[in-house]
């Protein structure tokens, strides 16, 4: 008979738009305990989720992340170089990752998916040594990610809504990108550095980027009148975005930054840098849960 999978789940119990409220009960019906012996915390704060990740993954095999991008990132950047697994059950607005990965949206469907798992290594990301799993970005939606972390309100329309309201006002940028081969200056409305192929929500600003190729791409897009929004977002969830005159694309495993703005975010979450980023992959240093 085959060892019991020792499986932890974290919750954020206020992610996203609550699926996650029944959880323990959606674990208790599916989760196969012939498979697994499972245990659940809930986070109380901002940071928990690491925390209780420091502590508690010598002791488990499996570590589920049940919330949005922000507890997905909390988790899975606390797993890089070891050995245990990261899971995902997706409760949050975007869950960009998870859909990259495969993983069904809805709770009950998700818990049974980690009946029968896969797991595959993939690449994580270093911005100035602080890890990513996903995405990062500088520019317009990382000033839209500050915006939206303040909103009183989450979702999808919330996250548009601020993104037309932001359009009129916000100025495109200056950078200069550094290459080990070259160096770039650039004028962008936004720079989306993308290890996943979308930022959530099926919107696949990078339809090119795979986990564990070893490469990050930058997605460079240039301002544009605001009658080819529709076209864009159009080309954006049909995953012809790189085919637009306003979007440029580098792939690469190595690049420094040098940005006028402190703004940025990580896997959607809103932080500041200094003017000068540095970014490297880590090849294949997350294991994790996929149905690619």
């Amino acid at each position: 008979m085959t060892k019991q999978k020792k499986i932890l789940f974290i919750v954020n119990p206020v992610s996203g738009t609550g699926k996650q409220k029944n959880i323990e009960s959606l674990i208790d019906l599916h989760l196969d305990k012939t498979k697994f012996i499972s245990t659940l915390k809930f986070t109380e704060h901002a940071g928990h989720a690491k925390e209780i990740v420091k502590n508690e993954h010598p002791n488990f095999d499996i570590i589920v992340a049940v919330g949005g991008d922000g507890t997905v990132h909390e988790v899975g950047t606390s797993l890089i170089n070891t050995n245990c697994i990261l899971g995902i059950i997706p409760t949050g607005s975007g869950n960009g990752l998870a859909r990259h990965l495969k993983i069904p949206m809805k709770v009950k469907d998700a818990v049974k998916h980690l009946n029968n798992y896969k797991t595959k290594k993939i690449d994580t990301v270093l911005l100035n040594n602080q890890p990513f799993l996903g995405a990062a970005g500088l520019g317009f939606d990382a000033h839209v990610a500050w915006k939206f972390d303040e909103a009183p309100t989450r979702g999808l329309l919330t996250y548009l809504k601020i993104s037309v309201q932001e359009y009129f006002s916000y100025k495109p940028q200056e950078y200069k990108l550094v290459f080990k081969d070259k160096t770039v200056d650039t004028t962008d409305f936004l720079i989306t550095i993308s290890n996943s192929n979308q930022y959530g929500n099926n919107a696949y600003i990078s339809p090119n980027s795979v986990l564990d190729d070893g490469y990050i791409r930058l997605i460079g897009l240039k301002y544009f009148p605001l009658y080819i929004a529709p076209i864009l977002a159009l080309k954006l969830f049909n995953k012809k975005i790189l085919t637009s005159k306003y979007v440029t694309e580098y792939k690469t495993d190595y690049v420094e930054i040098q940005s006028p703005r402190p703004e940025m975010h990580m896997d959607g979450e809103p932080v500041k840098h200094h003017d000068n980023i540095k970014i490297e992959v880590n090849p294949k240093s997350l294991n994790v849960i996929s149905n690619e």
